[in-house]
């Protein structure tokens, strides 16, 4: 399905949607390219140097998207907006370009080398990413069909690795800190993307090689992470690292002084970014590193001994989830699927423990076990997928009802029963489920699901979901199912009840208000372009005058023509010396 503007409204925040659109309108998505399933293209922001975005297409259809803007409050930034809005309304723009594969196609051997040996030359921070990745392609880490991982036979390079790291941090070198702060997103990214490279080799098995990448990308980051961190980005990759750390350990064959040593590295490493305040680093790493396998309650468990201490002799500590996940990975990536359920079900991690009995082949008994110990919507989602998966979907239907009863967050739940009972012909527990997501998320995607389930009962159940929105308080929901509805009464009382509307939200009751309650409508767009203009936003007032060209339409559909007038020249009178705002204004008379 080609994009839309209510796809592109769905994946963004109103601010992000409507400033987006402001940024397409006013022509700053100055480059579109499409390679392939890839839009690449250069938006006009903030900052001197336009933004690069980037968009995955798969078949036409939206997949994935980035931004190099620092943005990260939730949904796409305004700049994926604007260019989505220049791809889907002015596709004659996109200019062509041949994909990566089809670009370099009739190229040798040596004309290839030349090209990569002249980009390299010219680009000299590539070549320690370069280095890197042939540092893991010399003997790749692949998995076999039907036996164990094979192992790499000789240590990795660390060399490379550290390189990077430091290539990466010492990008923010003479910066200013104001000019820093928009390149840190992008920093952590990029870390986080180089410690990852050590997953292929975790999930081989060959923990020895993970371990020394990390070491090695690690120890420059806890020397110089804090230096432009004032927005934390750099320091909430820590948790990220330890359990990487912790998974690698568990996978490494290690003797007990290799153990040993390495928790003492973590421990100073963790001493030194607790002095600025990062308490949740490397403890997991560093309790992976201290008990091995060999810990004594960690083995009883694995043995079946269970008791209400799980895996611990004391008191479980904050990390013990983390650790847990960390083992379950190894142990079933290791097929050591007994030890894994005793582990499961000793450290509490039953949503786990019920999809491997139903891995297993043993449905039946998750159920059964489900019906007894299950407590959380979360657990009845993992169980009734796993079942569904397994083929047993009378199963996971059952337990999908009861799980809409259940303590934690029903929402995806709901949704998923809604949709499944749906695929499945039961219309009655398709309702109930979509029932349940409305009345957690009042929403339009969730007010039309439900309408699409309900079927000759909708009008009944409309009234009944509008009964329930009419209670909530956010207005944003309110507006959209309301202007969906024509129900334009609804959405101005909303409006005039809520303590804050977005601009975007706004904008459109005002749009659909402006024939029925121009005087409303008149108010409205005044304020909102007064405030701009009055305040002396000089970069915002291309807004004042978009809102000023509602009111003119409101003033006209109210049959206040002169009154439009007079409104206008007194505002030219006051503004008059604000250079860049009269034209503007001036430029209204003529409309």
């Amino acid at each position: 399905m080609p994009i839309t503007e209510a796809q592109i409204r769905s994946l963004a925040s109103a601010e992000s949607f409507s400033r987006g659109r402001d940024y397409y309108e006013g022509g700053a998505v100055v480059d579109l390219q499409q390679r392939d399933d890839t839009l690449l293209a250069q938006v006009e922001g903030s900052s001197y140097e336009p933004y690069e975005v980037t968009i995955e297409l798969e078949n036409g259809e939206l997949v994935d998207a980035e931004c190099t803007c620092p943005y990260d409050w939730g949904g796409f930034c305004k700049h994926i907006v604007a260019v989505l809005f220049s791809f889907m309304r002015q596709p004659d723009r996109v200019t062509q370009r041949p994909a990566v594969d089809e670009l370099l196609a009739d190229l040798g051997q040596d004309q290839l080398r030349a090209l990569l040996t002249q980009l390299l030359s010219e680009q000299p921070r590539l070549l320690d990413w370069v280095e890197a990745q042939l540092a893991l392609k010399k003997e790749p880490v692949t998995k076999k069909a039907s036996s164990a991982p094979r192992q790499r036979q000789t240590p990795i390079d660390p060399t490379p690795f550290r390189r990077q790291a430091n290539t990466i941090l010492g990008s923010l070198g003479g910066m200013r800190a104001s000019e820093a702060y928009w390149h840190i997103g992008g920093i952590a990214q990029q870390m986080s993307e180089l410690f990852h490279q050590t997953q292929p080799f975790i999930e081989a098995g060959d923990g020895r090689n993970a371990l020394l990448i990390l070491e090695a990308v690690a120890e420059p980051y806890v020397d110089r992470w804090f230096e432009f961190d004032d927005e934390g980005e750099l320091s909430g990759l820590f948790a990220e690292v330890g359990s990487l750390f912790a998974e690698a350990i568990l996978s490494a064959d290690l003797s007990r002084e290799e153990r040993k040593a390495l928790a003492k590295k973590l421990t100073r490493w963790q001493g030194e970014v607790e002095e600025y305040g990062v308490d949740e680093g490397f403890d997991v790493a560093i309790a992976a590193a201290e008990q091995g396998w060999d810990y004594p309650p960690l083995q009883k468990v694995l043995q079946g001994q269970i008791t209400d201490k799980g895996a611990w002799e004391k008191e479980a500590p904050w990390y013990a989830d983390d650790l847990a996940l960390a083992r379950l990975k190894v142990l079933e990536r290791q097929g050591r699927t007994s030890e894994y359920l005793h582990l499961a079900e000793a450290e509490g991690q039953t949503a786990l423990y019920l999809t491997m009995l139903v891995k297993l082949g043993r449905g039946e008994e998750a159920v059964a076990y489900a019906n007894q110990y299950m407590t959380t919507a979360e657990e009845a989602l993992a169980l009734a997928q796993a079942l569904r998966e397994h083929k047993q979907p009378v199963d996971a239907l059952r337990i999908a009802e009861q799980g809409l009863s259940l303590h934690g967050e029903p929402l995806p739940l709901a949704r998923w029963l809604r949709d499944f009972a749906a695929q499945m012909f039961q219309p009655d527990l398709a309702l109930q489920a979509a029932r349940a997501a409305f009345v957690r998320s009042p929403s339009l995607a969730e007010f039309l699901a439900a309408e699409a389930v309900a079927g000759q009962d909708w009008p009944a159940i409309k009234v009944e979901l509008l009964a329930q929105l009419a209670a909530t308080a956010y207005a944003g929901n309110k507006i959209d199912i309301y202007l969906h509805e024509g129900m334009v009464d609804e959405a101005v009382k909303a409006v005039d009840q809520a303590s804050y509307v977005g601009y975007e939200a706004l904008e459109r009751v005002v749009d659909a208000a402006t024939q029925s309650h121009p005087d409303w409508a008149i108010r409205q767009c005044r304020k909102q372009a007064e405030e701009i203009m009055d305040g002396g936003k000089s970069q915002y007032y291309h807004h004042a005058i978009r809102w000023l060209e509602k009111a003119r339409q409101a003033y006209l559909a109210a049959g206040q023509t002169q009154d439009w007038r007079s409104y206008l020249e007194s505002l030219i009178n006051k503004h008059a010396r604000k250079y860049s705002l009269r034209p503007q204004l001036e430029a209204l008379r003529k409309r």
